[in-house]
């Protein structure tokens, strides 16, 4: 992986190429196209601004890797916009500066023809950097068409595949870099808006998601696909979900870095992982404000699709969780957790460490931490404040799990500090007065305040054993 430092050019009113000024970026981003190239302008014309961005990228295209299709400061209306393989950046003049906008009436019908979801922006394959401008949509009804329900399912979705280009091919990935973009979705809130229940009321479900774009499919059973994704700098507001991660496979995940974490607000589902296999992830230094009934991150390989292939785990997946702020306020869950398939079809666990987060809690309805079918998961150095029902509800058969020094002295629980439920087992609790804080159903359950320092003693090597398969995490 090449690493060099990205120009971000914005222009200012008449975006003329003599007026480029230069933002540099604190780090290198991972875009593998090389060094930027020419740069492509497009001005707001204050119209349907897609036939000029769609020019825009098969000109960046036919110039070659590293070119940049540049959006200058003023409000751009979209229309759907699909673009394959692009190998480049595609850039704004700032969040708030420059702003896309969905157009209202969108017809849904040739999309839907085509087997595909309606998705404001599809990149499929490529290599691609996304940054600097806020993408939207604007009050009401946005599409037409379809069941008439007046939504769309996402302003953007990462493909490798889809239904209509390379359905099967394995071989194809996407690259993608998403910094310094805001993402705003609108409620649907008049009767002739939408139907109640539809969509859950928004008129974009998503704000982004990946590798899940056949409708109604009933051909040869696809793949899970290849998109490794880093998001940094990016705010999330008002949809059904946030950053969603279908259907991946071997990909690596980075949701947001130390000094470079992503804002989640008025969400029902901030983010997740669902029926990924031998991915790695990575979600670090993020602030959760979790909406009532609402859940922050939750991570599930329970099989929804029923057009994937039956893809068997080879490894591991790695999930580590560091370094993030979870604000409750009569919320589900701030973490939630469903290792199904390690259960119920003897699928390689999937490696989960939760270290140095904190969990704000508001309200006696507050759940931190639920975790079903895990196994070996690791749980420490966290700190729970405020007042909440449970810190963490282990259920369903998660097993041999640790909780390590967590610092629970300045928060209240309505029910316990943790339930752990009869099918649970061998979980060690390490650090802090557990006595009355924990409802203990489950089998070999360990509790103590010892402060376990010499790996000679049989505590002492239970945590090691508990440890050797979160090492890699922990590195």
């Amino acid at each position: 992986m090449l690493s060099f430092i990205l120009a971000c050019v914005c222009i200012f009113s008449t975006c003329n190429k003599d007026e480029i000024i230069v933002i540099e970026e604190d780090q290198a981003m991972d875009l593998k196209a090389g060094p930027a190239g020419e740069v492509f302008i497009v001005n707001p014309s204050g119209a349907d601004d897609t036939p000029a961005i769609l020019q825009a990228f098969d000109n960046a295209k036919a110039a070659g890797p590293g070119s940049v299709v540049q959006l200058c400061q003023g409000e751009y209306f979209l229309g759907f916009l699909e673009i394959r393989d692009f190998y480049g950046s595609f850039k704004g003049a700032g969040k708030n500066q420059t702003i896309i906008t969905a157009m209202n009436n969108l017809d849904l019908d040739p999309i839907l023809a085509k087997g595909q979801y309606p998705d404001l922006i599809k990149f499929v394959g490529g290599d691609v950097m996304i940054s600097h401008f806020t993408i939207q949509t604007p009050p009401g009804r946005i599409s037409v068409g379809g069941l008439n329900r007046g939504y769309i399912v996402s302003l953007m979705n990462f493909s490798a595949i889809n239904a209509q280009y390379y359905p099967l091919d394995e071989t194809r990935s996407l690259n993608v870099v998403l910094d310094n973009v805001y993402f705003k979705g609108q409620i649907l809130t008049a009767p002739d808006e939408g139907y109640p229940g539809d969509n859950y009321n928004y008129n974009c479900g998503f704000a982004f998601g990946t590798a899940n774009d056949y409708r109604y499919w009933t051909g040869e059973p696809v793949p899970r696909q290849k998109v490794d994704i880093k998001v940094t700098n990016t705010e999330f507001e008002t949809f059904w979900v946030g950053a969603w991660f279908w259907n991946l496979k071997n990909s690596k995940i980075v949701l947001g870095e130390k000094n470079k974490g992503n804002t989640f607000n008025n969400l029902e589902f901030s983010t997740g992982i669902v029926e990924g296999r031998d991915n790695e992830a990575l979600f670090a230094g993020n602030t959760f404000n979790i909406s009532a009934f609402g859940t922050g991150l939750f991570l599930d390989d329970y099989s929804y699709n029923d057009y994937l292939k039956e893809e068997i785990p080879l490894k591991s997946s790695i999930i580590n969780i560091t370094d993030n702020a979870f604000n409750t306020a009569q919320s589900n869950f701030g973490l939630a957790f469903r290792n199904i398939q390690s259960f119920y079809s003897d699928h390689i666990p999937t490696a989960i460490q939760v270290i140095n987060n904190q969990f704000n809690m508001t309200d006696s309805y507050d759940w931190a931490i639920a975790s079903h079918y895990s196994e070996g998961m690791v749980i420490r150095n966290n700190r729970f404040r405020g007042h909440g029902d449970i810190a963490l509800f282990i259920a369903n058969h998660s097993k041999n799990g640790l909780f390590l020094g967590n610092n629970y002295s300045t928060a209240t629980f309505e029910t316990c500090l943790a339930f752990l439920d009869p099918t649970t087992s061998n979980w060690t609790f390490v650090g802090g007065n557990y006595k009355g804080k924990v409802i203990d159903l489950g089998v070999n359950n360990v509790f103590t305040g010892m402060n376990v320092s010499n790996a000679e003693v049989p505590l002492g090597r239970s945590i090691s054993e508990k440890l050797v398969p979160m090492k890699h995490l922990m590195d």
